[in-house]
């Protein structure tokens, strides 16, 4: 395998958005092989390198076939007949910026598109931002924007309608994701990561915080209103908009179309990756569990009433979760019906229940793994269930984005 020959901003960048912690620049390269027990061969097909730091994709629920670029570094674009359009769809650099005087921690996180788009054109973003008098001291916003009438190529930045803010010494390290659910409601992962900071206190266990937990909201009404059957609606020192609780940093998630169960990748701390099938109203450990090890020791807590996850990994089989979706395309028949989902060190899985009702991971075989080594950022499906891994390629002249279709190896 090759060694990384530098991090470069870039990557450094992307380490702590995502908030893989690890000392090891040899565990960046990849997994290390697992040919015995390789489930599906798969091959890399480069869609484009054109985008900076590409972290996820979206397809707009109106029927143009457009697919939606999240670049991390402040824009959105739109991918149309294989080519990325010259202007982007959505730029947000004036108002990611620099946050106190300090290198920025991140900028575009996750985009999500109202289920009526095709009629009111609205979208959201979570993004994090430098603090302005309007804001407050906002640094983490999901915000709504509408693309334009007369282009719907474009949405003006000035459109923006504030949703949630929320502030904090380290809460702009901790965006995730926002999606909309079969329900309608809009669903809003928040980190509980320290990132560095020694006098950060976790909060995925305080439901007045909403730190560390997976919030459901209607966007329907201004700013916002909470669905009448959230699991904390009307608990005192409760926040109603949470749905679940107890993440470190549910980077991606995901809903099964067929199952309509919803699917999380938390990221790990120091020693395990997770993946959960997300309950109402459920505690899935954060801090005091990692996967299903214990990480802060307390008796405060019952652990009993933790909800365990469908299966972990180690840092001898990957770095950091990115997460998912499940397969029902057609490029690739061996993977239908599995979750099939990445880590940040270029390694690709899939997961599917047996016959016993476990959950058994194997790792995906890439048969043309690039040359550079391959950070993987997002994995997420277009409209045909076709499976595009994003992220970074880190080569000699500098890390460079790029954006992969999965098909048959």
């Amino acid at each position: 395998m090759k060694k990384l020959f530098c991090y470069g901003n870039t990557v450094a960048f992307i380490l702590c958005i995502i908030a893989c912690q690890t000392t090891d620049s040899k565990k960046l390269v990849g997994s290390k092989k697992k040919s015995d027990t390789d489930s599906v061969a798969v091959k890399l097909e480069l869609v484009t390198t054109v985008i900076e730091t590409p972290v996820e994709l979206n397809v707009s629920p109106d029927n143009t076939h457009r697919i939606f670029l999240t670049d991390n570094q402040g824009k959105v674009w739109i991918l149309k007949n294989d080519s990325v359009l010259s202007t982007p769809f959505l730029n947000l650099k004036s108002k990611t910026g620099q946050q106190d005087k300090k290198p920025k921690a991140g900028a575009i996180f996750s985009v999500a598109f109202h289920p009526l788009f095709a009629t009111n054109g609205k979208f959201f973003v979570a993004y994090s931002t430098r603090p302005t008098i309007q804001r407050k001291k906002y640094k983490l916003v999901i915000s709504e924007f509408t693309a334009s009438k007369s282009d719907n190529n474009f949405a003006d930045p000035e459109t923006e309608h504030l949703v949630i803010g929320l502030e904090g010494n380290n809460i702009q390290n901790n965006g995730a994701q926002i999606a909309f659910g079969p329900d309608g409601f809009l669903y809003i992962s928040i980190g509980d990561d320290k990132l560095g900071d020694s006098t950060y206190r976790y909060h995925a266990q305080d439901l007045n915080l909403l730190n560390g937990k997976l919030l459901r909201i209607d966007v329907n009404r201004h700013p916002y209103a909470i669905p009448a059957d959230n699991p904390f609606v009307a608990m005192k020192n409760t926040r109603p908009e949470i749905w679940a609780y107890g993440f470190r940093k549910m980077w991606r998630f995901s809903f099964d179309p067929s199952s309509h169960q919803l699917f999380g990748a938390d990221v790990g701390e120091k020693m395990e990756e997770e993946i959960d099938i997300v309950q109402k109203g459920a505690n899935y450990g954060w801090p005091l569990k990692e996967g299903n090890s214990s990480f802060v020791k307390s008796d405060s807590n019952n652990k009993s009433t933790f909800i365990s996850p469908i299966n972990t990994y180690n840092r001898k089989e990957g770095i950091c979760i990115i997460g998912g979706s499940f397969y029902y395309g057609k490029e690739v028949p061996l993977l239908k019906d599995k979750y099939v989902f990445a880590d940040f060190g270029g390694s690709m899985f899939t997961l599917m229940k047996n016959a016993t009702g476990t959950w058994i991971r194997q790792p995906l075989k890439i048969v043309n793994k690039p040359a550079d080594p391959f950070l993987i950022c997002g994995c997420n499906i277009d409209e045909n269930n076709e499976i595009y891994v994003m992220g970074i390629l880190n080569t000699k002249t500098g890390p460079k984005g790029a954006v992969y279709k999965i098909i048959k190896g």
